[in-house]
């Protein structure tokens, strides 16, 4: 099914397919722009080569269903933005391409405006809350919390940020550039010593690939460790998450399946050959639920809510999405 639905794609697009595929670009919200890049791609093939709208939607949709199957597993947002970007594709079957192609690419825009703009709010409310904190922990790859720690400029001053390496995908290495190039002093640990430096710090921050009503956040492995330190230490965890990455499924009885990641590669590069890597298990969980009474609260577009508050927002939230 993979190379069925890259080969849709357009000869520059593949590229960007095989980033999220092969996870070189991290973050959902990077990952939802990226496949709004493509339904556009295969929108102004269309155009140029004057193919039936009927096709130009069946392979969005083929595109779109890839996402939602593979990435929204992890992180419903994704799902959540692709089904916005796709809203009533279908009605447009019987246009001409010249009438639907507008029609289509504007819902997709309209919801890369509204997103942009929910996080940038979010942006602002982190940097006005880390207003009075020093030292600052952020933890697994997360563009929202890259735009969060560039904005920290807005504050006047030096922060300190303590960066762990997320090791399950190298989510923290990411983060290094924004903090050079925003000023910040650049603390870079291992993931080992969290408990040791966590202490330190007068926030922790890290992005949420899901969250549930009930203020359960969902972020790579580790993330629960940083939660029991955090919980420990008294040091206040917050996720900065826009709300398009709620998962409303456990409200009805659902739950999110978790993605399982084999790290064989990651794990054995300086093995020698006398290991036999075959006799041995790699596979770990991408994600974890960090429970909400390890968080503060969630910075989003409606403000700093405390975890145990989460339920309202989010059914409010769920309603405006479903337009009920």
């Amino acid at each position: 099914m993979e190379n069925n639905v890259r080969n849709i794609l357009p000869g520059p697009m593949r590229e960007v397919f095989d980033s999220i595929v092969e996870q070189r670009v991290l973050g959902a919200s990077n990952h939802i722009a990226m496949v709004g890049d493509m339904i556009e791609a295969v929108v102004r093939r269309g155009e140029d080569e004057q193919r039936p709208a009927d096709q130009v939607i069946d392979e969005i949709l083929a595109v779109a269903d890839f996402f939602i199957a593979t990435r929204g597993e992890a992180s419903q947002a994704v799902s959540n933005a692709i089904l916005l970007m796709t809203h009533n594709i279908r009605s447009y079957a019987g246009m001409d391409l010249k009438e639907a192609a507008p029609l289509i690419l504007e819902t997709k825009n309209s919801y890369a405006r509204t997103a942009a703009e929910a996080v940038k709010q979010c942006v602002a409310y982190g940097v006005r809350l880390a207003e009075t904190m020093e030292t600052i922990f952020v933890y697994d790859y997360s563009s929202t919390v890259e735009k969060f720690l560039r904005g920290l400029k807005e504050n006047g001053k030096q922060y300190t940020v303590y960066i762990a390496e997320s090791r399950i995908i190298d989510g923290g290495r990411p983060f290094v550039k924004a903090c050079l190039e925003s000023g910040h002093k650049i603390k870079f640990i291992p993931e080992a010593s969290m408990m040791y430096y966590l202490k330190d710090c007068h926030g922790a921050f890290m992005g949420a690939e899901t969250f549930y009503p009930d203020g359960t956040g969902f972020n790579t492995t580790g993330s629960d460790i940083v939660g029991l330190i955090c919980r420990h230490y008294g040091v206040p965890l917050y996720f900065l998450t826009p709300l398009i990455k709620l998962d409303i499924r456990p409200v009805f009885g659902g739950r999110k399946k978790l993605v399982y990641d084999d790290l064989k590669e990651k794990l054995t590069a300086n093995w020698g050959e006398d290991l036999d890597r075959g006799s041995v298990d790699f596979i770990t969980p991408e994600l974890v639920g960090v429970e909400p009474e390890f968080i503060r609260g969630f910075v989003t577009e409606k403000g700093v809510i405390p975890s145990g508050q989460m339920y309202g927002i989010s059914m409010e939230y769920s309603r405006n999405l479903r337009g009920v």
